[in-house]
């Protein structure tokens, strides 16, 4: 137990340094500027760190240790601006100062090694191409890396100790290397801005989806509370022919199963809320009065009724179908066996029948849009069955069963 706590401490107080070094700040929503501004505190805050040892290591800091000093303060200040809203300003700031680096280091070095001269030539512009894809867009990252190059090649012919010759190879090197730099950062910015995008329209479809629910639950929902009294109050107040209850008690079941398919949508996004096992209890039950008498067997194997598994909210709508499918063909007499397993993370569902079974002249096109055998206007069930099954990542398919009577489905979806 003490370990446990002690790990859990010790991912807290991780997670709060983080949260204090490199969190965005709260008045940047967008998730890709947050990813951005983790990132750039990230990197200002290394540069902070390791800038004054590397060159330390070097040997370079206890001669210039003003320039260090200054460069170290520089780089700080705009560390801390990353960590408020200006942070598009902050990464701006970066890429235009890593830019000039080469050309404050290349000025208070007199005494120029080679491989001093091409780290300076070649990593702070490489460096402020890849600060600049972050925070530039590519046409002003492109003239930033030709505008660096062209300032380099000069200040190389000019300055005493170093030439255009010595200065030329690296430049090539670091002009290669920015290159490969901004094209990869202008795919990875049009597919982020791609996803950005598409972030917004979910967004705005989710909003509108939740109007549309609010309606749906409110509005429709109040009407079958109107419809479903009514009903009540006939039953309640004439006198019913003996061969007219069951139109009655009918058309109550059914105004109450809608009123729970209303009801389904008030929830959706609300996991917790929902039992699944126990809305398809109610889901059988339910069909006993709507589907005229019929006989449904409700089988659960054990490893679910232990197992806290969540489905798709709209699952049992597809159940809902098949009973209304089988009680239109069969009648009173309808018998349902619908079993549930579990294998893995798939939710397993059998539905079988005696009905008469799917005629084999449509059962290639069974789950298609209109094939029906019930004639004009019919023919959505099955084919909104399999749409709700597949949005949910499981798939419906018809089992052929010979050697049985009837119709028999196999639903395969994964849970949580």
């Amino acid at each position: 137990m003490s370990d446990t706590s002690h790990m859990t401490r010790e991912v807290s107080i991780f997670q709060k340094i983080r949260q204090i070094l490199i969190e965005p700040s709260a008045g940047i929503r967008s998730d890709v500027l947050r990813t951005k501004a983790r990132l750039l505190s990230f990197a200002l805050l290394l540069i902070v760190i390791l800038l004054p040892l590397i060159q330390l290591v070097l040997g370079i800091l206890r001669d210039n240790l003003t320039l260090f000093f200054l460069a170290t303060s520089i780089f700080l200040t705009i560390y801390i601006i990353s960590r408020t809203k200006y942070v598009i300003a902050a990464g701006i700031i970066t890429t235009l100062f890593l830019a000039i680096m080469p050309y404050l280091f290349l000025l208070v070095e007199f005494n120029q090694t080679e491989l001093r001269v091409a780290l300076n030539l070649i990593l702070w512009p490489v460096v402020a191409a890849l600060f600049g894809s972050q925070w530039l867009t590519t046409k002003l990252e492109a003239l930033l890396i030709i505008g660096n190059t062209t300032g380099l090649l000069v200040y190389c012919e000019i300055h005493p100790n170093i030439g255009l010759m010595a200065a030329l190879e690296p430049i090539i090197d670091q002009v290669s290397l920015s290159l490969v730099v901004l094209i990869f950062s202008g795919i990875l910015n049009y597919y982020l801005s791609q996803l950005e995008e598409h972030k917004k329209f979910l967004e705005q479809r989710q909003r509108e989806l939740e109007v549309y629910t609010s309606v749906l639950t409110h509005d429709l929902g109040n009407d079958m509370q109107i419809v479903r009294g009514h009903i009540e109050l006939l039953d309640e107040t004439m006198v019913v022919p003996p061969d007219r209850e069951s139109y009655l008690s009918t058309a109550l079941a059914v105004s109450e199963r809608m009123s729970r398919v209303i009801k389904l949508f008030s929830v959706v996004g609300r996991g917790g809320e929902y039992d699944f096992l126990m809305t398809l209890q109610n889901m059988a039950d339910r069909a006993k009065h709507t589907s005229g008498g019929a006989r449904i067997s409700l089988l659960i194997e054990s490893e679910i009724q232990s197992a806290d598994i969540r489905p798709g909210i709209l699952l049992p709508l597809v159940l809902e179908n098949l009973l209304r499918n089988t009680a239109d063909y069969v009648g009173e007499s309808a018998v349902v066996t619908i079993r549930l397993g579990l294998v893995g993370k798939m939710l397993i569902i059998t539905y079988r029948d005696n009905g008469p079974g799917i005629d084999s002249s449509i059962k290639p096109r069974i789950f298609q849009k209109g094939v029906t055998t019930k004639g004009e206007g019919k023919g959505l069930g099955l084919y909104l069955s399999k749409r709700i099954v597949e949005s949910y990542g499981g798939t419906i398919e018809l089992i052929d069963e010979k050697e049985t009577k009837g119709a028999a489905f196999l639903i395969t979806v994964p849970v949580l």
